[in-house]
Order: structure tokens, then sequence, then C-alpha cells
């Protein structure tokens, strides 16, 4: 065969390799997915001494379209220092959007509402010193990254107004996708609350599941 006409031949191989390659990529961030969370950790006047502070949470988020999300989140929280515990449930639907910066490199920004219930109980006696629940409105920024095919790093902010309690909750995140739907993880948040039942500042370490749908 000529010179020229392998060349060309191993240049339009080259060509459609690359561009198959390109078209079956699989992006690694998935914004079809439920999630569930449990964290652990301390006031801040306890860090290092107490775990007098834990959250779980139970989520799932739904994309309507490449870039408009829907979002449901249900949280658990409880400070629980020696006298009494105070839990706070908080039930909060949202729409978020999805900007692309570049091919597993997203930012997303979603606004909440929905309804938080605040309780404290003593921990001698059982009874409720006081219960109360308010609507809550929150906006959320959130920084996606996925790298080495397997590996998701994200990290938010996220600020929380009502008339119980206003809340900032700063969260760092890495998971790693077991298989092509099921990750698991770990992540780091702080918490820094003012409210009417109580006010706090919890540092909290937990784990995080996703499945993808």
């Amino acid at each position: 065969m000529p010179k020229w006409k392998l060349s060309l031949v191993s240049a339009i191989f080259m060509f459609s390799s690359s561009s198959w390659a390109e078209t079956h990529r699989v992006d690694i961030l998935d914004y079809d997915h439920i999630y569930a969370t449990a964290h652990s950790g301390s006031l801040n006047e306890d860090a290092g001494s107490n775990n007098n502070a834990s959250s779980y949470g139970l989520g799932i988020s739904y994309a309507i379209t490449d870039d408009w999300l829907l979002l449901g989140d249900y949280s658990a929280r409880f400070i629980h220092p020696d006298e009494s515990t105070t839990r706070m449930d908080t039930l909060m639907p949202g729409i978020g959007y999805r900007y692309s910066i570049k091919r597993d490199l997203d930012i997303v920004a979603y606004y909440l509402l929905g309804i938080t219930k605040g309780e404290v109980e003593d921990n001698g006696t059982n009874i409720t010193r006081s219960s109360d629940t308010e609507f809550i409105q929150g906006i959320k920024a959130e920084l996606n990254y996925g790298f080495a095919k397997r590996w998701i790093a994200n990290g938010s902010v996220q600020v929380n107004r009502s008339d119980l309690f206003d809340e900032e909750v700063y969260h760092l995140g890495l998971r790693y996708l077991m298989t092509n739907k099921f990750a698991i993880g770990g992540s780091y948040q702080h918490r820094n609350g003012e409210g009417k039942i109580r006010s706090e500042r919890t540092n909290e370490l937990g784990v995080e599941f996703f499945l993808e749908y």
C-alpha cells in the first residue's frame, strides 16, 4: 500500500477512535440519585471530648433537564448535652440550577422551602420543655468535581432562615463509586446556628451513601 494511503487510513482510524471515545464517555456526576447520611460530632466548647451532636439525613435528587433539578431533603438533628436533648426535624423540598464549567465540574445553586420542628426534652424526666414548628427557607451553593474515573469531591455552603433558628452549614465531602450506580463516602461539616430554642456551633464527621437510579 502506498505510504500516503497508509497515512490516510491511520489518520481516519485515530480520528474515529477519538470521536467514539468522546461520544461514549460517561460523566461521573449524576443528579438522579437518592442519598442517606449520618454524622456525629461535638459542640465547639466540647470539641474533642464529647460526642454530643448527631444528625441523620435522607433525600432524593431528580434532573428535570440537563440544567434544572428537583431536590427533596429530610434531616433529623440531635444536640444532647448532659441535661437536655434538642431535636430538630426539617423537611425541605427545593429546585436547583446546574451550571457545567466543564465535563465533571459543576456548580449547582438551590432554593429550598419547607417546614422545621424543634423540641427540647429533659434527659432525666423525659418531659418536653418546649416545642415549636415554623416554615423554613434556604439557599445552597455546591461545587461538584469528578476525577480519576470513580472519585467525586464536593463542597457546599447552605444558609437556612426561619423564625425558629438561623443556620449556616459548611460541608466538604469525598465519595467513591463502588459500582456505576452506588457510591460511599465521608464528609466533614460545620454548623453555626442561632435560634429561639438554642444556639450552637458543631463540628461533625460522617458517612454518606448515594444510589443512582
